[in-house]
C-alpha cells in the first residue's frame, strides 16, 4: 500500500543518494547484503530484549531494502534475477528478525503471536508471487513489507512488542486472505 502510493515520491529523494552510492562503486548487491546484516543485528537485539536497538537496526534494514532496488534501476542494473534475489533476501531478513523476537518471547504464550505474524508475513509475499506467476496482478492488501517494517519499528521503539505482534498477525493474515479472494475473483472473471 505505502510502496504503491509513495514510490515515486521516495524516488525523488533517493535519486541523489543513488548517484552518490554509484559514484562510490557501491552495488545493489552490497546494499542487499547490508540489509540482511542489519536485519540479523535487529534479530539479535530483539533476542536480547534490547528493543530500541532492535528498532534502530530495523530502520537501517528497511532503508537498505528501499535503496537496493532503486539503486539497481537508477544505474541500469535492474534485472529479473536481481528482483528475485531481493525477494529471497527480504524473506530471509524477516526470518532473522522474527527468530530474534521468538527467542525473546520463547517462554511466553505470546510466542504463538510471533509464529502467526511470521506465517502471515510469508503468506503476504507468497500469495503475490503465486498470483503473478499465474499472470494475475496482485497489488492489493494492507500489510506489504514497508507497512510491516513500520509497525514493527514503532512497537520496538515504543516498547510495545506484544500489541504490535497482535496487529501484525491479524493484518498479515487478513492481507493474505484479501489476495486469495482477489485472485479468485480475477480468475473467475476471465
Amino acid at each position: 500500500m505505502l510502496s504503491r502510493k509513495y514510490k515515486s515520491a521516495f524516488g525523488v529523494y533517493l535519486q541523489p543518494v543513488n548517484l552518490a552510492l554509484h559514484r562510490l562503486r557501491v552495488s545493489p548487491d552490497h546494499i542487499t547484503l547490508a540489509g540482511i546484516v542489519f536485519g540479523g543485528l535487529s534479530g539479535l537485539a530483539f533476542a536480547r530484549g534490547r528493543l530500541l536497538l532492535a528498532g534502530t537496526f530495523l530502520i537501517l534494514s528497511g532503508v537498505s531494502d528501499m535503496l537496493d532496488g532503486a539503486l539497481a534501476r537508477a544505474c541500469g542494473e535492474g534485472t529479473r534475477f536481481g528482483s528475485f534475489i531481493d525477494s529471497v533476501a527480504d524473506r530471509f531478513t524477516e526470518a532473522l528478525i522474527f527468530t530474534g523476537i521468538a527467542w525473546h518471547l520463547r517462554d511466553k504464550p505470546e510466542l504463538l503471536l510471533v509464529i502467526a505474524a511470521l506465517a502471515g508475513s510469508f503468506l503476504v509475499s507468497y500469495t503475490k508471487a503465486r498470483a503473478e506467476a499465474l499472470d494475475v496482478p496482485c497489488e492489493v492488501g494492507l500489510m506489504e513489507r514497508p507497512e510491516r517494517i513500520i509497525v514493527l519499528v514503532a512497537g520496538a521503539i515504543l516498547g510495545q512488542l506484544v500489541p504490535v505482534l497482535w496487529v501484525l498477525a491479524t493484518l498479515t493474515l487478513f492481507t493474505a486472505a484479501q489476495r486469495v479472494l482477489h485472485v479468485r475473483k480475477t480468475m473467475s472473471s476471465r
